[in-house]
């Protein structure tokens, strides 16, 4: 596939959603959907349990910015161990993208969370889900890095299926805590995606090979 092309793809999806995620926040803050945002919460709070509270609290806790901030430099030493640089970069622009987008749409749409059903005290605005949107700039692009691996086909389903697993935990502790709105968890999803899938355009833009033909060159 030329290079070129790929980049233009990937910066097409990046558009598409990031729109979307705008649009969000619009319909949100003019409250054109506010029976069905929350509803959603209303619907995710009615399934507290003891058992799974003491869950999604801790989910809460360590799915919050400073954690993947610290998880993706983490990763991002570990890779460059390995000599790799193309992961690692995309890894880091897709989490300044994500903390960019969080602080800007913030701070532009300026939406007050709901108090009718929170577990835990918040402070900042509503649109977008910060934890949300890193879930899919941190853990979706590390799912998109391990399918493209090669690693075992059984290694790599199951950390496929863990972060998956971890994605939908920390997007519905974000409603069953009741600190979020649901268009919040949802814009912010879709615009983690849209900074996974810029950051995914740039490195390989601006890489002279793809996987494949950097390894069979690394194999001759």
């Amino acid at each position: 596939m030329d290079l070129k092309w790929s980049f233009r793809r990937y910066f097409l999806i990046f558009i598409i959603l990031f729109g979307i995620g705008i649009f969000l926040g619009f319909v949100e803050k003019e409250g054109w959907l506010y029976q069905l945002n929350a509803s959603m919460v209303k619907g995710a709070s009615s399934t507290r349990i003891a058992t799974l509270t003491p869950y999604f609290l801790k989910v809460a806790k360590y799915a919050d910015t400073v954690y993947d901030i610290a998880v993706g430099l983490i990763v991002v030493v570990i890779l460059a161990l390995f000599k790799k640089w193309k992961e690692p970069l995309a890894l880091f622009l897709s989490l300044v993208f994500a903390g960019l987008s969080i602080e800007i749409m913030k701070n532009l749409y300026r939406i007050q969370r709901p108090t009718f059903s929170q577990l835990v005290p918040t402070s900042s605005y509503a649109y977008p889900s910060g934890h949300s949107v890193g879930a899919f700039a941190l853990y979706g692009l590390l799912i998109y890095l391990i399918v493209k691996s090669h690693l075992p086909k059984t290694v790599s389903w199951i950390l496929t299926v863990v972060l998956s697993f971890l994605i939908a935990s920390i997007l519905y502790s974000r409603l069953y805590l009741g600190v979020h709105w649901g268009i919040d968890v949802i814009g912010g999803g879709i615009i983690g995606l849209a900074c996974m899938s810029l950051a995914i355009g740039i490195t390989t833009k601006i890489h002279p090979k793809s996987y494949e033909e950097k390894e069979l060159g690394e194999n001759k």
